[in-house]
């Protein structure tokens, strides 16, 4: 029995479905992947996997189980270049979840697809949108409320207590020991009294919408606390930087928490 295979209809399959996946994954976790990565790291993947199918002499298994998880770690790294292991595991099941599920569904259709069944763009590549767009949209629908948290601030024998705004964008970096920095209003700091130690100041650079080139100054304090609704995590010598602008016109928030600080959360 033979089959004819489109090389062309499989790739753009596969990377519609990498790059929904990829997206969808980028999004749960709370991560900043431009779209220009994702949409190499979707390119990767459709390659790839063709490449695998013309492996010669490969045993199916070997095939199916190292040069998939292959690709799906390099299409995790291209965008996220400097990533732990530990996050790389947990990226890989997230992509594999949404990859399934995606793939389940668009199965279903195509099952029940009755005479549209040979039209790819009715088959696939319109509900593979439907359903990006939709899982997307109840995506963002549950995290709506999810993006602010309490955080403490331990000063040797004060402590102050802060609203913070957890900042998917904010990938400020200190340029030496590259740990993520947070951004506190200065005011907030001048009402309690508190004065951070010049030694421990670091400069952060910084680009921003009409502010191409900027810089803040960053300290090391001596612990943060991390306070999520049902759990916390404490934080030795985590740097923030000072910012002697209102971050918020609203003043709700009066902290900008870097996304990767809540990483162990889960």
């Amino acid at each position: 029995m033979y089959y004819i295979l489109y090389i062309d209809r499989l790739f753009f399959l596969n990377f519609c479905m990498d790059f929904f996946a990829l997206s969808l994954m980028n999004l749960s976790l709370r991560r900043t992947a431009t779209r220009r990565r994702i949409f190499c790291s979707a390119l990767a993947g459709a390659a790839g996997y063709i490449g695998i199918l013309f492996l010669p002499a490969a045993p199916y298994l070997l095939k199916t189980i190292g040069g998939f998880t292959g690709i799906s770690l390099i299409m995790i790294w291209i965008m996220y270049p400097k990533s732990s292991f530990s996050f790389l595991v947990k990226a890989l099941t997230s992509l594999y979840g949404f990859a399934f599920l995606l793939g389940g569904i668009l199965l279903f259709v195509k099952k029940y697809s009755g005479s549209f069944h040979d039209n790819f763009f009715l088959t696939v590549l319109l509900p593979s949108s439907f359903i990006y767009a939709l899982i997307r949209f109840f995506m963002k629908k549950k995290r709506e409320g999810e993006n602010e948290c309490e955080v403490i601030l331990l000063f040797g024998e004060k402590e102050l207590k802060v609203k913070a705004f957890i900042d998917s964008g904010n990938m400020l970096k200190e340029p030496i020991s590259k740990k993520p920095v947070s951004i506190i209003e200065g005011e907030i700091l001048q009402k309690e009294g508190i004065v951070l130690p010049e030694e421990k100041c670091r400069v952060v650079p910084y680009h921003s919408i009409g502010k191409k080139n900027g810089i803040l100054m960053g300290y090391e304090i001596p612990e943060m606390i991390i306070c999520m609704e049902n759990a916390s995590r404490n934080l030795e010598k985590a740097i923030i930087a000072v910012s002697e602008d209102n971050l918020f016109t609203n003043r709700k928030y009066g902290m900008i928490l870097h996304p990767e600080l809540l990483e162990e959360f889960g």
